[in-house]
């Protein structure tokens, strides 16, 4: 089934949280303790003015979403770090996982990062029950920092970044 990448706008979050959701509910088997904090903590992610999110959409349905911000030094607390971005946000529906659908999502991302002068792209995601994100990751060329976190909300989180080389111009 053909899928269409497009850049999300405030018209958007409400179809892209919605996208958020239902992975979400799919990969904590409906189980779910701060979805409301949550759901309102990412519609406020994907209307900060610094980044932008990008919509996968099938048949007029939003599968899929990405959203990326400035990197921030000082453990997510500090300025911008100069041409770093970081992977906030990247969720498909859950009847579309393994259709390459993250993936594009992920390139589309890495391409504006680095049409936005970007040298550096990070993200965090589960280090447990997570093999699909991971295969997603190193296909990507994206590999563990080593740093990790533990939330009351993932468990133990670990960071994987990726340098953005600039394609080589011919």
């Amino acid at each position: 089934m053909t899928v269409r990448l497009r850049r999300g706008g405030a018209a958007d979050i409400e179809r892209a949280v919605r996208v958020y959701v239902r992975s979400n509910l799919a990969r904590r088997k409906g189980e779910w303790p701060n979805q409301v904090a949550r759901t309102e903590a990412v519609s406020h992610r994907l209307a900060d003015p610094e980044g932008w999110f990008d919509m996968a959409e099938g048949r007029n349905e939003a599968v899929g979403m990405v959203a990326v911000v400035p990197l921030l030094g000082d453990e997510g607390d500090g300025a911008p770090i100069p041409g770093g971005w970081f992977v906030s946000l990247l969720f498909v529906v859950p009847e579309r996982w393994g259709e390459g659908i993250g993936g594009a999502l992920l390139d589309a991302a890495m391409k504006e990062a680095l049409r936005r002068d970007g040298t550096e792209i990070r993200l965090w995601t589960d280090e447990h029950d997570n093999e699909r994100a991971h295969r997603l990751y190193r296909s990507r060329h994206f590999a563990p920092t080593g740093r990790t976190v533990d939330s009351d909300e993932r468990g133990r989180a670990g960071e994987w970044a990726r340098r953005l080389d600039p394609p080589v111009r011919r």
